[in-house]
């Protein structure tokens, strides 16, 4: 009740002192720029996932799991046992799966509780795999691939001949991909049986990429792309000359996008021949991720991240890092911000001029937003305005989208259009929960839109009755109508 006692101007003073001491002031960056820089204590090798109300979500070899609000402040961190390599991976009831270098996969509550742990004999680099029952899969350095159900109790185990670093990807058939450092790329059912195993030169740190015809694409250290068709047998391999640990983009027109060690980025056609190669200045073991634009975004070595014009591999911006990108993959988020880890520990958020990832097979690493690695049909949004509610003239209000929810691969698009009522300037209209203040008494009504990553959509709307503001300067709470 300060408000009461202070001067209207003093009082919004105080206030704005208080909002700048507690969040980071947000820029309005052009395409290329930064917006905002997050920093962890340590390097970070883990790719950030998002979840539907636009939080990042993202390990560091501090041992922390950090989830940032999208202004770029932490909402909270969990603490592991050992540093985080693994990237997270998000349910669709918004529970997170990471593994850590202390041997356990962890399973982290939205509210950054843990839910449960489950331990393997071996440092957990690999990155989780969540299939449409909620099975999570996730690779040891002891050796096997796990698969746990969404309770933290082991389902089976599957033996490998060496550690497995690579990241498991799930077909529509149920069909697990993982790679081991035993060379090979190994095909499980959903019962643990093997149904084949492919060998190449080297090992394999690249996680599968599964194309919409069911081929599957995986780099090795050997310094080829394979393209291996659903029943084993090779369809193609593509050289390069450097280590492949960059897993494969699959974009639109299903041509294949990768990172080699050998510093180039490859752009490469559905039957195996190159279409272009973009050159940078160092070793590239980011995964890239391409935006609806048409632009192939990727982190290189040389401390860059390239924005790349897939039509003919023609650079459009490169922005400087402060360090290496490392395997650190990027994804993009609410509005088209494209988050990025870094060596020195820092998380960027770039905007890219997109608004979200492409609609394609394989967009980025792990598939999606979420890092769900698996390639079922879509699913759509279910958008929720929030409840109806009852507000005063000249009091700030907030719409809440909060409750709108995707089954599998999130929404990265919010968008809130007045449709009744007198005009009302809304805070940001892509924000999950916009405020505005209204003048004057009267019906307002809001349509919110949910946009989900394969451009399906869903609406609804919410009533915000305005009454006369009140003569005394009492405090007023604003009424939910239950609907």
């Amino acid at each position: 009740m300060v408000g009461r006692f202070l001067s209207g101007s003093l009082y919004v003073v105080i206030l704005s002192v208080l909002v700048c001491s507690f969040f980071p002031l947000i820029s309005q960056a052009a395409e290329g720029e930064q917006k905002w820089i997050f920093q962890t204590g340590s390097t970070i090798l883990s790719s950030p996932a998002i979840g539907d109300d636009g939080t990042i979500y993202v390990g560091s070899n501090d041992s922390n799991l950090y989830a940032i609000n999208p202004g770029g402040v932490k909402k909270w961190a969990f603490q592991a046992g050992n540093q985080i390599q693994s990237s997270p991976a998000i349910s669709s009831e918004g529970v997170l799966y990471v593994g850590a270098y202390d041997y356990k996969l962890y399973a982290i509550n939205p509210d950054g509780t843990k839910a449960w742990e489950f331990p393997t004999t071996g440092e957990i680099y690999s990155s989780p795999a969540i299939d449409s029952d909620g099975v999570i899969y996730v690779g040891s350095d002891d050796t096997h691939l796990y698969a746990i159900d969404d309770k933290g109790a082991k389902k089976w185990s599957f033996a490998t001949g060496d550690r497995v670093r690579s990241s498991p990807a799930v077909s529509y058939d149920g069909t697990i991909y993982v790679g081991s450092d035993d060379t090979k790329l190994y095909a499980i059912k959903s019962d643990g049986a093997k149904k084949w195993e492919f060998p190449t030169g080297g090992i394999i740190r690249s996680s599968p990429a599964i194309g919409s015809d069911g081929v599957v694409y995986v780099g090795s250290a050997d310094k080829n792309v394979y393209a291996i068709n659903a029943d084993g047998t090779e369809k193609w391999k593509f050289p390069t000359d450097g280590s492949i640990s960059s897993s494969i983009v699959i974009g639109p027109d299903s041509n294949l996008y990768v990172g080699s060690e050998d510093k180039y980025v490859y752009s490469i056609k559905s039957d195996g021949t190159e279409k272009w190669a973009f050159e940078t200045s160092g070793a590239v073991f980011s995964t890239p991720v391409l935006g609806n634009n048409g632009i192939l975004y990727v982190g290189s070595e040389d401390k860059t991240l390239y924005a790349i014009n897939t039509n003919d591999g023609t650079e459009k911006w490169a922005f400087t890092l402060t360090n290496v990108a490392g395997p650190s993959s990027p994804g993009i988020g609410f509005g088209g911000v494209l988050y990025m880890g870094c060596g020195d520990g820092s998380l960027y958020a770039v905007e890219t001029g997109a608004n979200r990832i492409a609609v394609s097979p394989w967009p980025l690493f792990n598939h999606d937003v979420r890092h769900t690695a698996r390639n079922n049909a879509n699913q759509g949004p279910i958008a929720s305005a929030g409840s109806d509610q009852t507000v005063k003239s000249r009091i700030s209000a907030t719409l809440n989208g909060s409750a709108s929810v995707d089954p599998d691969y999130g929404i990265p698009l919010f968008t809130w259009t007045q449709t009744d009522g007198t005009s009302v300037d809304l805070s940001d209209p892509s924000a999950v929960n916009p405020s505005f203040t209204p003048d004057s008494e009267g019906s307002l009504t809001f349509m919110l839109t949910t946009t989900d990553n394969s451009g399906a959509q869903s609406t609804d709307t919410c009533i915000v009755k305005v009454v006369n503001e009140e003569v005394d300067n009492g405090c007023f709470i604003s009424t939910v109508i239950p609907r």
